[in-house]
């Protein structure tokens, strides 16, 4: 699918991000190491085109075999392309609310529960548990039709809560908020 690599290339950069312990305003326009980055699904071989086109559009520079550097129209690519990605993370006011989703998928539906899992993640949710993820802004429409498509609505649920717990500030600090 057209457009792809891009979308999973900004959730590793999201994912890096969240590793590092910075918020979305503070991306690490340089140095990043291709090695901090998971396979995006991809063979090392799509991963390695994926860049080079990105390269050729004047996004990335390389610094040497492991990492690359967002040139100053990079950085502004970047910045455009959370916020027409992942718009519902970018922006908006945060109505102090956390949304918990919860699943409980069975194992002979591994690769519904590994989607959905791979969905939510890219729609920003950071993970607390191995089934349990957090999200600050409402999504319970997005939430339930990422469930029904996969047919595991039985499996999920989602909690809104007034506080994230004893992480509360290491999730304020991930969401920048």
């Amino acid at each position: 699918m057209r457009g792809d690599f891009i979308v999973k290339f900004l959730t590793e950069i999201k994912n890096v991000v969240v590793d590092i312990g910075v918020g979305w305003s503070r991306i690490p326009y340089k140095g990043v190491r291709f090695s901090e980055f998971n396979s995006c699904g991809y063979s090392v071989k799509k991963k390695y085109y994926g860049y080079k086109n990105l390269q050729k559009r004047g996004v990335i520079k390389y610094v040497n075999d492991d990492q690359f550097v967002f040139t100053n129209k990079g950085q502004e690519w970047l910045k455009k392309s959370f916020i027409k990605y992942f718009k519902n993370r970018v922006g908006g006011k945060w109505d102090k609310k956390w949304r918990l989703v919860l699943f409980d998928i069975p194992e002979k539906m591994h690769k519904e529960r590994v989607k959905f899992r791979q969905k939510i993640k890219s729609l920003g949710f950071v993970m607390v548990q191995k089934s349990v993820f957090i999200f600050p802004y409402p999504c319970e429409e997005e939430i339930s039709d990422v469930a029904n498509k996969l047919k595991v609505g039985d499996y999920v649920d989602l909690i809104i809560a007034d506080s994230a717990g004893f992480k509360e500030k290491e999730f304020l600090k991930v969401f920048d908020l």
